[in-house]
């Protein structure tokens, strides 16, 4: 990971502050009414996003959190992925990512069948179709009508569902604890690794992705009941993340 291309992007107190090799990423308590965040990142925020990652790619870090699992709040992690959401939720893209994600119990993110709405979890998610595809932009324009309309959120679900695919593994750790993380992104395949332990192995993401560190007070809802929402949640007290970055 190339340090130099890092830069800070902070929302409503957010805070980034390196101290020797460590970051620490870090937000203040936070009420639920705004969003709050602490990030790192390697691309531009201004619309169209460019990014500049292609596989292969080598990521080696390690991290620990503030609080445990569930103690937690909002969204958390670190990895790639091509930013393809608004801040209230509407799809700009077909999500594809590879990386590290945490999320409180406040989302139901039911990406995947069978796996947990939130948690800590190693996590890949591609389309197989291009951006361009008819299909695709029918599906992107369904979902962001289903933010409005929830009577049709069901059916822009189910529709994601038969388009996207998704891998996960849940990672049952202490998240208090320093933890090595490893990603290897290669054109065919992307392999998860913690404490040199293989997690997940998953079908490759296509195309340029942006990486990506932060803190958030995030919640996200993408049921398998149809309901879709965003929205901030409450941050009791400040909370962070620290990484060791190797290059």
């Amino acid at each position: 990971m190339n340090l130099v291309s890092l830069k800070p992007h902070l929302v409503n107190g957010g805070q980034v502050e390196r101290c020797g090799d460590v970051f620490r990423l870090s937000i203040p308590p936070s009420t639920s009414a705004a969003y709050t965040d602490a990030q790192l990142d390697d691309y531009e925020h201004a619309l169209p996003r460019r990014f500049s990652n292609t596989p292969p790619q080598r990521l080696r870090l390690r991290a620990r959190f503030s609080h445990p699992s569930g103690a937690l709040k909002g969204t958390a992690g670190f990895g790639f992925w091509n930013h393809p959401f608004t801040r209230e939720g509407g799809v700009l893209e077909p999500p594809r990512n590879a990386w590290f994600f945490y999320s409180s119990p406040e989302s139901d993110l039911r990406i995947v069948r069978g796996a947990p709405g939130h948690g800590f979890k190693a996590a890949a998610l591609h389309t197989p179709l291009p951006s361009t595809d008819r299909r695709v932009k029918g599906l992107i324009t369904l979902g962001n009508l289903a933010l409005k309309l929830p009577g049709i959120s069901a059916l822009a679900m189910a529709a994601a569902r038969t388009i996207v695919r998704a891998r996960e593994a849940v990672l049952a750790l202490d998240m208090t604890q320093w933890h090595h993380y490893a990603l290897d992104w290669l054109p065919d395949v992307v392999i998860f690794k913690v404490d040199g332990e293989e997690v997940l192995r998953a079908p490759s993401p296509r195309g340029a992705l942006g990486f990506v560190a932060w803190v958030d007070n995030y919640r996200a809802v993408a049921a398998h009941s149809g309901e879709y929402r965003f929205a901030y949640v409450e941050v009791p007290e400040p909370q962070w993340m620290e990484l060791v970055l190797e290059e």
